[in-house]
């Protein structure tokens, strides 16, 4: 959550901003609970990505504009085709295959924002004559470039004044020595979050 208000408060223009994410979990959820309330430059359009057709039904709920399966959709040719390009193009998997296909979803000085971790030592390769010709970006991110003792309270604060619905996004409760089936309902998609309790 921390990485989605971070990069949320940081977007900057006048123009209202469009922008994809591929992995709807929690850092995509802050764009759409966040979405037009407290950043400088307001989302206009959010298309959710993903493999898990429970995630992109809970992105549909809390307001994303469009959502894809990532699997069966040329995301690329659909930005281009519906919406002429997008700002931003935020990777959260850590895919280098996805992250490769980005700069092709942007408009001409559009932002490609890798979040994802991907493995140590992973590469990837691109167009650089388009990158270089339309003025496109690609950027790293750490955790939205949030500063913990901050905005960790910020969020604590959103929540506990029913703005910031973080309840809706737990998939499952789990008591503690369960961490590892938690970590396998991480990698089936189960939910959004899984949350360990004592």
């Amino acid at each position: 959550m921390p990485a989605g208000l971070g990069l949320l408060l940081g977007l900057n223009g006048d123009a209202a901003a469009t922008l994809i994410a591929f992995g709807s979990g929690g850092f995509h959820f802050t764009f759409l609970t966040r979405r037009g309330r407290g950043a400088r430059r307001p989302v206009e359009h959010i298309i959710a990505v993903d493999l898990s057709p429970e995630r992109l039904a809970v992105a549909e709920r809390f307001g994303a504009t469009h959502t894809l399966d990532g699997a069966g959709t040329d995301v690329a040719a659909w930005c281009q085709e519906q919406l002429g390009g997008v700002d931003y193009a935020f990777e959260a998997i850590g895919s280098p295959k996805v992250v490769e296909t980005l700069p092709a979803m942007l408009i001409s000085g559009g932002a490609a924002v890798l979040v994802g971790m991907a493995p140590t030592g992973a590469t990837g390769s691109f167009d650089l004559f388009d990158l270089t010709d339309q003025g496109k970006r690609i950027l790293g991110c750490n955790y939205g470039s949030s500063v913990g003792e901050i905005d960790i309270p910020k969020l604590a604060r959103l929540y506990l004044a029913g703005r910031l619905p973080l309840d809706d996004l737990i998939g499952r409760t789990r008591p503690l020595r369960e961490t590892a089936q938690a970590f396998d309902d991480l990698r089936s998609n189960t939910g959004v979050r899984t949350i360990l309790t004592p």
